[in-house]
């Protein structure tokens, strides 16, 4: 196997984790729309079931790449922590201060405060601004996951020069946490329990590689199985509410769900100029899609609704072009930019 195929095939899965997230936000149900109550709670129901906790992809590939990346080179822990600094949490607090900027901006003059910015609250002092920025509120929806992700980031080094044998016994007991303690976006101890994990099943993936594509390939139909049924378990719960613990159910689903997709990935013999570009803009992606959705919102549902009448197809309509949408700001905004864009939007 070649280092080329070896990094395409993460490089894609960066691409699927991304589209995931985009789609856990942007495939909703129009709050302002009545009177088709049933079909905005099977939009809800299908878009939390396949997408909800693909922050899972996310967190499980920035483990995979942390180790990967770092230990073709030299590693300096100094040098890490600027790296962080200079595309993680520069973009972070750039836009997220444009973002409450704006919201201010719009309470001053129109008298009311964006819902998707700080939750709708406009912001009374300079402590509110700094919350903001500590809780990634000014767009919680996904913002939540930056200050998380930095403070793992902070402990990484550690997981670098931590052996092998040391490694595995750790992820034993705490592959246990994820199916005990929920995830919760304001809460770092429950995130923890919930997301570190897979973290270092990412760091555990890079370094024993052939081993866990082995294990894939050789339990893929046992694999498939508990993603199918992890996944109709969700959706029923979504009406019936039995499980006690939802997201243990989706950690199972998402898990398997994501070996899935590693595997298709690895046996993906042509290259594909979407996932490419989609990987290459994940960054910029994530931070830009919910406002763009916020701003087409509006325009898009109506319009759409007007040339198609079912709102199931047309949700999922809205979705793809605001997709598309923000593809191509990222695009004219790193052109207009040029380098200095990963400072400002990520890459």
């Amino acid at each position: 196997m070649t280092d080329k195929k070896y990094d395409m095939t993460f490089h894609y899965f960066r691409a699927f984790a991304i589209l995931s997230v985009m789609l856990t936000h942007l495939w909703h149900e129009p709050p302002f729309l009545e009177g088709v109550e049933a079909e905005k709670r099977l939009i809800t129901a299908l878009s939390d079931t396949f997408f909800h906790s693909s922050t899972i992809y996310f967190i499980f590939i920035s483990g995979y790449l942390f180790e990967y990346v770092n230990r073709k080179k030299p590693f300096s822990v100094i040098a890490f922590y600027k790296a962080k600094i200079r595309n993680v949490l520069t973009p972070y607090l750039i836009i997220s201060c444009l973002l409450l900027l704006a919201g201010s901006c719009i309470f001053w003059f129109g008298g009311t405060f964006p819902a998707f910015i700080n939750e709708g609250m406009p912001l009374t002092s300079a402590e509110d601004v700094l919350t903001c920025l500590l809780y990634g509120s000014a767009s919680l929806t996904p913002y939540w996951y930056i200050p998380f992700i930095l403070t793992v980031f902070v402990i990484s080094p550690l997981f670098f020069y931590m052996d092998d044998a040391l490694l595995a016994r750790l992820l034993v007991p705490l592959s246990v946490l994820p199916l005990m303690v929920p995830r919760g976006l304001l809460f770092f101890f429950r995130n923890y329990c919930y997301f570190l994990p897979v973290f270092l099943l990412g760091i555990f993936f890079a370094r024993n590689r052939e081993m866990c594509m082995d294990f894939i390939t050789r339990h893929i139909r046992s694999i498939v199985h508990i993603a199918v049924f992890s996944t109709l378990l969700v959706f029923v719960n979504f009406y019936l509410d039995f499980i006690p613990n939802t997201e243990t159910a989706y950690f199972i689903q998402k898990t398997t769900i994501g070996m899935c997709a590693i595997l298709l990935l690895e046996r993906l013999n042509t290259p594909s100029s979407l996932l490419d570009l989609l990987a290459r803009y994940s960054f910029p992606l994530f931070f830009l899609h919910v406002i763009v959705q916020n701003i087409c919102d509006p325009f898009l549902f109506p319009a759409l609704l007007n040339l198609w009448g079912s709102l199931v197809p047309v949700s999922l309509l809205v979705a793809i072009v605001e997709i598309g949408l923000c593809m191509g700001l990222v695009f004219l905004l790193k052109k207009g930019l040029g380098k200095r864009s990963r400072y400002v939007i990520g890459g």
